[in-house]
Order: structure tokens, then sequence, then C-alpha cells
């Protein structure tokens, strides 16, 4: 008796594409935060630049005050070196043609406040400003300009760059972390497509030997006893129909029954070098109907009986789609390609990848073998074999073969 086949397992994926998705999340989020806070702090150090500025500008105007006399270069130095630490790199004193100063100036005209005025100039990294003094000999004011680093604000924003490179670096490494397991979850739910395609074929195997066992040889004997039925009943009469019919279904069967243990039959494939424009020509022109053939000449390693089955199962589907049908071969550098074309109805392309399935149809008549066959005989030569719409209109199959 025969076994029922089982019922494909569906494979279901695991949790791993939730927690791809997840790892991706966390990192652009980590990523905008850091950028946020960076921003943030870059607004911040503004205000802590205008505080520096003016607690140095109160302190030098402080050690000018202090002074009896207008201050001379070695005041100067000292005022420097007490306010280095704050941010004072250059301080320099106007009153009349008399200069003097402290420090390296950034720029040019460093004796001169950018502006011309008291308020604040950056250029170069640095602040430069006046600072006002009381009026001296006969009503001239000493002018003192100033030059300052921000260096809090500077710090700050080194800081922010710094944490915005770091997190950078972790969003990167999470975004890694996220391909590595979205290729890992691809690999492996192809693998178990392809383990769950063995197990069917497997069953399928076992399906077929008990149907060859048990069908075959009964089959055989009753088509045997009907054709000799049919030839000793007059022509013409119902009888006579009558055993023909049961001959033509026991043919049909028995086409079944080859094709099935045709789809499981696995060995090794033996390839030898062909003509496979040679072997194109032959198969087109053992197929009734007219073909259009482009066939140069191209030596290839194939299992020439095998692909000849391919290329017959393609031109017989493209003939029986609609005529003209165009059958082409041409090589590449790595791979060597056939294209069957027709004018028939285009496939939709949901059933593009389902045509190769068993038993997958759309005829009123046929097993939906051909295909899944010419499929697993492409693949045994590693190549692809895929359905495309053809841009001239119908359907272009198209066969891969690596060298």
């Amino acid at each position: 008796m025969l076994s029922a086949m089982p019922r494909p397992r569906q494979v279901t994926p695991l949790a791993g594409w939730s927690v791809v998705v997840a790892f991706a999340l966390i990192g652009a989020a980590l990523l905008a935060t850091v950028w946020t806070t960076r921003r943030s702090v870059i607004d911040a150090s503004a205000a802590v630049t205008r505080g520096q500025v003016l607690a140095v500008e109160q302190a030098v105007r402080v050690d000018l005050v202090e002074l009896d006399a207008p201050p001379t270069s070695d005041d100067l130095a000292t005022m420097l070196r007490d306010h280095q630490a704050d941010g004072l790199r250059y301080v320099a004193l106007l009153e009349g043609h008399r200069v003097a100063a402290a420090g390296t100036p950034v720029g040019s005209g460093a004796a001169e406040p950018i502006g011309g005025g008291q308020h604040p100039e950056e250029a170069h990294g640095r602040i430069r400003l006046e600072v006002r003094t009381a009026r001296r000999r006969q009503g001239a004011r000493a002018r003192v300009v100033i030059e300052l680093e921000p260096v809090q604000a500077k710090s700050l924003r080194d800081s922010a760059t710094l944490t915005l490179g770091i997190g950078a670096l972790a969003a990167a490494s999470l975004l890694a972390v996220a391909i590595v397991l979205i290729r890992r979850e691809s690999r492996r739910q192809a693998e178990a497509r392809a383990r769950e395609q063995e197990r069917q074929l497997a069953s399928l195997g076992e399906m077929s030997a008990v149907l060859a066992h048990e069908i075959r040889n009964p089959l055989a004997s009753l088509k045997g006893n009907a054709q000799l039925l049919a030839a000793m009943l007059p022509a013409g009469e119902k009888p006579r129909a009558k055993a023909e019919r049961v001959v033509e279904e026991a043919v049909r069967l028995e086409q079944l029954t080859n094709d099935l243990l045709k789809f499981v039959r696995t060995g090794a494939i033996e390839r030898t070098e062909v003509d496979a424009g040679a072997l194109l020509r032959e198969a087109a022109s053992s197929i009734p109907g007219e073909v259009a053939v482009d066939a140069p000449a191209i030596r290839w390693s194939l299992d020439a009986g095998r692909i000849r089955e391919v290329v017959v199962n393609l031109i017989t589907n493209a003939v029986e789609a609609g005529p003209p049908v165009r059958a082409t071969v041409r090589a590449t550098a790595t791979h060597l390609i056939f294209e069957v074309a027709d004018r028939g109805p285009d496939i939709p392309e949901d059933d593009r990848a389902k045509i190769f399935e068993p038993f997958f149809t759309s005829k009123t008549q046929g097993t939906g073998l051909g295909l899944a066959v010419a499929r697993r005989v492409v693949e045994l030569h590693g190549g692809t074999i895929t359905a495309l719409a053809d841009p001239a209109g119908g359907a272009l199959f198209r066969v891969e073969i690596p060298r």
C-alpha cells in the first residue's frame, strides 16, 4: 500500500530579524543622541566663551588699576603669566607712539583690535578686544589690547567631539553586528529551505520507488492487453474506441511514473567537452514546429544528455505557449547561456519562481514536473534557470551554466 506523502513543514525563522532590527535601532538612537548632545555642548560653549571673556577682561582691568604708572613690558609679562591659565595669550599697551607687549599675537595688526573698538572679535581661534583704562598724561588714554584663547569652550567642544566619535564607533559596531546577523540569518533560512527541499525530494523519491514497484508492472500488463484487445476489435466501432482509450490512459500513467522517476534521479552528472551550439540545433530539430535558432559553435563542459532534456523541455513549452519561438546560445567569459523565448502570454511575476516547483502547472494536461526536472539538472551543473518577461512580448527562459 502506498503511504501518504508527508506534508511539507513550514520553515519558521527564528527571532533573528527582531534582534537585527533592535541592534540597528539602538545604533541609530545612540548616534542621534550623541549628535544632539554635541550640538547642545557647542551651543553652551558660546555662553562659556562669553563668561571667560568677561572674567579675563575684568582681571586685566583690575591689574591695570592697581598699577601707579603705565604698565611696562615686565608688568605686561607678569599679567600674562598670572592669567595664562584663564586663556590670556597676548597683551599690548598703546599710548601715543609707545607700544609695549607680552606674548605672541595671532594674525596681522595684532596691536589693534580687529573691529577697531571694544567689542570682542574672533579670528584664528582667539578672541581680541580692547580694555579701556583711566586717562593718563595730557588727557591721552592708554589703550590695552588683549588676546585670549577660549580654553574652557574648546575643552568642551573637544570632549563633545570625542564623545561623538566614540558614539559613532559604537553605532557603527552595532550596525556591523546587525549586518553580520542579517547575513547569518539569511544564510540560515536559505540552508533551512534547502534542507526542507531535500527532505521533500527524499519523500518524493520514496513514493516514486513504491509507485515504480507497485504500478509499473501491472500497468505494463494492462497496456499490453488493452493494445491486443484494440487490435482484435473492428476499426470504427465503439468497443475499439473504448479499448484505445484504455491504452491512452495507460500511456499517460506510464509517462507520469517515468517523469517521477526522472525527477528524483540523483547521481553525479558526467561532463564532457561538447558543442553547445550543435546540441541546441539538434534539440530544436527534434521538436515539431518552427523554431528560430541562433547557435554558434561553442565548446563547453556539459552533461550533454541531461542538458538536452532541459533544452527540449523549454522549447516544447515555448512551442505550446505560442510561436514564433526563438532559441539562442552564447557564452561570456564565465557562463554559457541558453535562452528560449516565445510570443505566448507572459508568466505572472508571482508565478515565475513557482513554475519550477514540482507539480505546479497551469496546463490542463501534464504533470508539472518538466521545469522541476530542468532546474534540478541545471543546479547539478552549478547553474541557474530563471523565467523572465521577454521585452519583445511573451516569456523568456534563461539557463546560465558556469564554466
